[in-house]
C-alpha cells in the first residue's frame, strides 16, 4: 500500500464476533493512521490499532445519522490526501449493503488509491449462529440478499418483482418488516412461510424471534426485538429447532463487564465470550514508561533485596539495565516477586526468585505507580493511563446494554472501574453484581459499595483458578 501518497482500505469487520474478522483485516487495523468505523463494526477491534491512530465514529441509527454519507466521503479524501493510511471499517462485508461503491467512487474521482478487504457478511453469519443454514438440499437451493428498505433512487429496482427465492435475507429491514412480509405474500410466498428475526447476530446479546410471514410482527413485539437485526425467510428456519447451538452455551445471554487496571491481555473477556456471554473489558489502558537515571540504576543493582510487583516492571527495568550496559549478574542475591506472572518473567531471564512475604525497610520495590503507594524505597517503572480515544466507545457500549455483573481481577481494577464509571456519568453501574479473584479483592470491593456477588460467575472463576 502506498501510504506515502495516502491510501484507503475498506475493511469488513464481520458480523460482530471479533473472531470472524480476517487476518488481513486485522493487519490493516494495526497499520492505520486513521480509522473511520461504523456502529455495526465491533469497537473491540479498535484495540488492535497503534496508539497514534485517530478514531472517527461514523455510526448510524435508524432515522438518526451520526454522520452523513457526504461527510464520510469528504473525510476519506481529506485524510488520504494528507498522506495518511486510512481504514474504513464496516460491519459485515463492505460490498454487501455497505456503500463501499459510493465511497470508492469518490476516491477514484479524486485519484486516491484504495483496496477492499472482504468480511463475513451478516446474513449468513447471523443465520448460522441462530442454527439456520441458509441453504439445504432438502429446503433451499438459492439465497437472495435484499435491503429491507428502499429510497427514491433505488425503488424502481424492485419493479421486476424478483423478491422470491428459497431463502431470502433482509438487511436493515425492521422498519419496513411488515411491508416486506406482505409483499412476499402478494408475490406468491405462502403466508405460513417460516421467518426468523436475529438481533445482534453472533454476539452474546443475540436474540432470535421465530414466526411466519403472517405472525412475525406480533412475535417480535412480544420479544422486544429491535435493530440491528436480520430477517431470514424460508423453510430453512425450521431447522433451528434441531440445529440451535449458540444459545445453548453456558453463559449465553449474560452481560458482564471486566474491570481493568493494566494493559494485560483480554483473557477473561475472551473466555466468557467463548462461553456465550456479552463480555466487555473496560477501560482500555496504555502504558507510560519511566526512564531511570544512571544513579538510580546503580542504587537498584547495589541493593540488598529487590521486590518486583509485576511482570511489566521486570521487562522495563532489565531493558534499561541492558541499555546502560549493566551486568545483571551484579544484581543482589535476594530477589522477590509478588505475583505468579512476575515470577515467570524473572524465570524467563534466568532468575530464580522467591515469594515476597513482606516488604521491610531493606527492600527496594520495583513496580508500577499504583503498586508503590505504601513502599518506603521504591522505583516506578511505569503507569497505566486510560486511553481517552475509547471514551466515546465506552460510553456507547455501557449505555447500549443492561449490564448485570462486573468482574474484578484485583484491587486496582475496583479503583479503575469506579473512577471511569463516575467520569462517564454511569453511576447506576456501581449497583450491579460483582465477582472477584481473591478474598482481599472481595473485601475491598465491598468497602467500595459493591454488595451482591454473582454466584454463577464467581463459581466459574474459582473453577478456572483450580484448573490453572
Amino acid at each position: 500500500m502506498e501510504t506515502q501518497k495516502g491510501f484507503v482500505s475498506f475493511v469488513g469487520a464481520g458480523p460482530g464476533d471479533t473472531g470472524l474478522v480476517t487476518k488481513k483485516g486485522l493487519q490493516c487495523l494495526k497499520e492505520a493512521d486513521v480509522i473511520l468505523y461504523d456502529r455495526l463494526a465491533n469497537p473491540r477491534l479498535l484495540r488492535y490499532a497503534k496508539e497514534t491512530c485517530h478514531f472517527i465514529y461514523c455510526g448510524k441509527l435508524p432515522e438518526r445519522h451520526t454522520m452523513r454519507q457526504e461527510k464520510i466521503n469528504k473525510l476519506l479524501v481529506q485524510f488520504a490526501g494528507k498522506g495518511c493510511y486510512v481504514v474504513r471499517l464496516k460491519g459485515g462485508d463492505p460490498s454487501v449493503f455497505g456503500r463501499v461503491g459510493e465511497e470508492a467512487e469518490e476516491l477514484a474521482a479524486n485519484h486516491i488509491a484504495f483496496d477492499i478487504t472482504p468480511g463475513v457478511t451478516s446474513s449468513v453469519a447471523a443465520a448460522a449462529y441462530a442454527g439456520i443454514p441458509v441453504t439445504h438440499r432438502d429446503y433451499s437451493t438459492s439465497l437472495t440478499l435484499r435491503t429491507g428498505h428502499t429510497c427514491e433512487n433505488n425503488a424502481n429496482l424492485h419493479d421486476d418483482g424478483q423478491f422470491l427465492g428459497d431463502t431470502i435475507a433482509y438487511y436493515m429491514g425492521m422498519k419496513k418488516m411488515l411491508v416486506n412480509c406482505r409483499e412476499l405474500i402478494n408475490q406468491g410466498k405462502p403466508a405460513d412461510t417460516k421467518v426468523a428475526i436475529i438481533q445482534w447476530g453472533t454476539l452474546g446479546k443475540q436474540k432470535v424471534a421465530e414466526g411466519t410471514l403472517e405472525t412475525i410482527q406480533a412475535t417480535i413485539e412480544n420479544g422486544r426485538i429491535q435493530s440491528p437485526a436480520m430477517m431470514i425467510v424460508g423453510e430453512v428456519v425450521g431447522l433451528r429447532e434441531k440445529l440451535s447451538w449458540f444459545d445453548k452455551k453456558k453463559f449465553s445471554g449474560r452481560k458482564m463487564l471486566i474491570a481493568k487496571a493494566s494493559g494485560s491481555p483480554f483473557t477473561l473477556e475472551e473466555y466468557f465470550t467463548e462461553h456465550g456471554a456479552e463480555a466487555y473489558s473496560f477501560p482500555v489502558l496504555k502504558q507510560k514508561v519511566y526512564s531511570f537515571t544512571k544513579e538510580a540504576l546503580k542504587t537498584i543493582i547495589q541493593g540488598d533485596r529487590l521486590v518486583f510487583t509485576d511482570s511489566a516492571s521486570v521487562d522495563i527495568l532489565f531493558h534499561q539495565f541492558s541499555q546502560a550496559q549493566y551486568d545483571i549478574r551484579d544484581l543482589p542475591r535476594s530477589i522477590k516477586y509478588q505475583t505468579e506472572k512476575t515470577r515467570k518473567a524473572l524465570a524467563a531471564r534466568g532468575i530464580t526468585a522467591t515469594k515476597a512475604q513482606n516488604v521491610d525497610v531493606s527492600s527496594i520495590v520495583i513496580g508500577s505507580k499504583i503498586d508503590l503507594n505504601h513502599a518506603k524505597e521504591s522505583y516506578c517503572t511505569h503507569e497505566w493511563q486510560v486511553d481517552e480515544r475509547f471514551d466515546e466507545i465506552n460510553a456507547r457500549m455501557l449505555a447500549e446494554d443492561d449490564w448485570e455483573t462486573v468482574i474484578f481481577p484485583n484491587k486496582a481494577a475496583v479503583i479503575s472501574f469506579t473512577n471511569e464509571i463516575k467520569k462517564l456519568g454511569m453511576q447506576h453501574l456501581l449497583d450491579i453484581k460483582f465477582a472477584y479473584m481473591g478474598e482481599s479483592v472481595k473485601e475491598y470491593a465491598v468497602k467500595q459499595g459493591f454488595c451482591t456477588v454473582d454466584e454463577a460467575v464467581q463459581s466459574e472463576l474459582k473453577r478456572m483458578e483450580l484448573e490453572g
